[in-house]
């Protein structure tokens, strides 16, 4: 029990693992050594090495639930005290178990699906720099080193999304991410230093214990946490700052299924948890919370029914599953929000990875055939299920999971969140809406991620490619078919242990109603192919919206980019004409008496004598007028 309890207390070099194994792969990144797998398995191994202590200290945190603060002195100047203070719970040594085993299992993933690119060294010091910074958000217990990995975070997606720099997309995409979610951070950064000031702590549980005597306005506690919850809004890509997420599928796969699944948009979710006791403050802003995700989860679901790329799909789904989430936070049921959070994780870094397998067959199979089809885009598969049976039964698992079929972890999970509404609705009527806007979400969803199954694997092979293609190497199989383990089975598990909510036959009924009708909708269209007669043309505006992602893009276009590229040129103006050209003409001027007065300096006395004599003639001439009044007013 002592060499457990060891490990519970050393659990804070867990996120210092991937910092050195990005440390590492420096060398080789830079071109020092040669050998770009040396870097990946060093890689590889940290990340084992990180999943281990966790699982064990996870295992040592069950037998013993108190937590674990560990606090340094940062910053002691007169009334300002600020400590780095890192906190281990079961909750926080669960969420490092997650994020460590999932990026682990990318990692092996990223060996085949990578092997024929260059800078393998740079990407995998990439992804365990970005692990590395999320493990430090997870158990940090203050908002100064929560910020900061906050930041390092975004750094890093800026740099895995532009992974492919050669490509105009990607860099636009790394740009458009980065520029994004900075509108969110910089609000979230004045939202915490007006707590600080307010509150006088940065200290999550000291925030908490502040929180529940806290008298503040109510028009002051809105503004407040809504600066906080910016933040979130951006990083966990919710409306009006999704359109970044979407784009971001420019970088590798891998690096998709990490972001969506356990690193980055997972992290404003777990944000607004930790600051729970300060959101509670405002009604209004837990409100807010409840319908931004609300909008977010149906408009993402309504896009995601009508895209062709296999990634874009998945991308759109994540957006509204988080949806789900702060739906669940907004209603002050983090624990659904959380339990959400974890079986997400599982079924999304499997479909992401499998969607990789798909596009890694697809991209294989046009190389053999030299032809130049988008690889990503569903419309050129079919058929796929008997040509790769792993990646399409994993694939298949996901699905069902995601939708919330009973057993699996997504049932689990999305019913909590949908009692969780229940239970707001009965107590608050505002929360009615959102609750019907969650049940309507669950059937899109189920219509729209079925309909990609049915796309991509079954019927008939629509190309020469898709016939031709075959299963993917273990090395990417192997993860898929460990993560379809969890995604069949973690939200029994985390219903048992962590949620404990008895199961409600009527909201059973109903959520697999809403499924089953999605499901089925989706079947006769895409499966069975039943003409649709003249209903395309009456949805054909609707259809034509959704494709143009409700022209939300097209509006920050033409307003905030449009606007800005304005601005930047009248500034621009400014700076060549007015502040070059002031510049310029002290300069002129400096320059035209220097020419003048240098004539002036010859080295010769006879002229000096003379100046001076001229000098002081003037001067006497100019001081005889005066006195005899010849210039009145001097």
């Amino acid at each position: 029990m002592e060499s457990v309890s060891q490990l519970t207390q050393w659990a804070w070099l867990i996120p210092l693992y991937g910092g050195m194994a990005a440390l590492l792969s420096l060398p080789w990144s830079l071109g020092l050594l040669k050998g770009q797998k040396s870097a990946a398995f060093a890689g590889i191994a940290a990340m084992a090495v990180a999943f281990g202590h966790s699982l064990f200290a996870l295992l040592a945190s069950l037998g013993s639930p108190e937590p674990y603060r560990l606090s340094l002195s940062w910053l002691n100047a007169g009334d300002v005290h600020l400590d780095l203070t890192l906190l281990f719970t079961p909750l926080t040594l669960g969420m490092l178990t997650l994020v460590t085993g999932i990026s682990f299992l990318v990692q092996i993933y990223s060996l085949s699906y990578m092997a024929a690119e260059g800078g393998l060294p740079r990407y995998y010091g990439l992804l365990n720099f970005f692990t590395a910074a999320m493990l430090g958000l997870v158990i940090s217990d203050n908002l100064l080193i929560t910020y900061a990995c906050w930041e390092l975070m975004g750094l890093c997606s800026y740099l895995l999304v532009g992974f492919w720099f050669h490509k105009a997309s990607a860099t636009q995409a790394a740009r458009k991410a980065f520029l994004t979610t900075r509108v969110g951070d910089f609000l979230l950064l004045v939202g915490i230093v007006a707590l600080y000031v307010t509150a006088g702590t940065l200290d999550f549980a000291a925030l908490g214990i502040w929180a529940e005597t806290a008298q503040l306005a109510p028009a002051f506690a809105a503004f407040l946490t809504l600066l906080l919850f910016a933040g979130p809004v951006g990083k966990s890509a919710q409306f009006p700052l999704h359109v970044w997420l979407p784009d971001a599928m420019e970088g590798p796969t891998p690096v998709s299924a990490l972001i969506h699944a356990a690193t980055m948009v997972a992290a404003g979710v777990f944000l607004v948890v930790k600051l729970e006791p300060v959101f509670a403050l405002s009604p209004f802003t837990m409100g807010f919370i409840a319908w931004t995700g609300a909008v977010t989860a149906l408009g993402s679901a309504l896009i995601a029914l009508v895209q062709n790329d296999i990634k874009r799909v998945l991308a759109y789904s994540t957006i509204s599953q988080l949806g789900y989430m702060f739906m669940a936070l907004g209603a002050g049921h983090p624990e659904a929000a959380v339990f959400h959070l974890f079986t997400h994780a599982f079924f999304k870094a499997m479909l992401f990875l499998g969607s990789g397998s798909v596009i890694h067959a697809m991209h294989e199979a046009e190389h053999q055939t030299h032809s130049h089809l988008d690889v990503q885009d569903m419309r050129y598969m079919g058929g796929l299920l008997g040509r790769m049976p792993i990646t399409a039964t994993t694939f298949g698992l996901g699905v069902l999971s995601i939708a919330g079929v009973f057993p699996l972890a997504g049932f689990w999970s999305k019913d909590s969140v949908l009692h969780a509404l229940q239970e707001a609705t009965e107590q608050s009527p505002q929360f009615s809406g959102v609750y019907l806007v969650a049940l309507v979400t669950a059937c899109l969803t189920a219509f729209y991620m079925s309909r990609q199954f049915f796309l991509t694997f079954t019927g008939k092979a629509r190309t020469p490619e898709a016939a031709s293609v075959h299963e993917s190497p273990w090395l990417m199989t192997l993860p898929l078919a460990v993560l379809a383990v969890p995604s069949g089975i973690a939200g029994f598990l985390g219903n048992a242990w962590f949620v404990k909510e008895e199961l409600s036959l009527s909201l059973l009924t109903l959520s697999t109603a809403v499924v089953a009708l999605g499901f089925t909708a989706s079947f006769l269209l895409y499966g069975v192919k039943i003409p649709t007669g003249g209903m395309s043309k009456v949805l054909a505006p609707i259809h034509t919206a959704l494709e143009n992602r409700l022209y939300l893009d097209a509006l920050y276009e033409r307003t905030v980019v449009a606007g800005t590229v304005q601005l930047g040129a009248l500034f621009a103006w400014f700076d060549r004409t007015i502040v070059d050209g002031l510049v310029n003409a002290i300069s002129t001027l400096t320059w035209a008496g220097a020419e003048t007065l240098k004539y002036l300096e010859n080295g010769k006395a006879q002229v000096y004598l003379l100046v001076v004599m001229a000098s002081v003639l003037t001067l006497g001439l100019l001081s005889y007028t005066v006195q005899a009044g010849s210039l009145p007013g001097l």
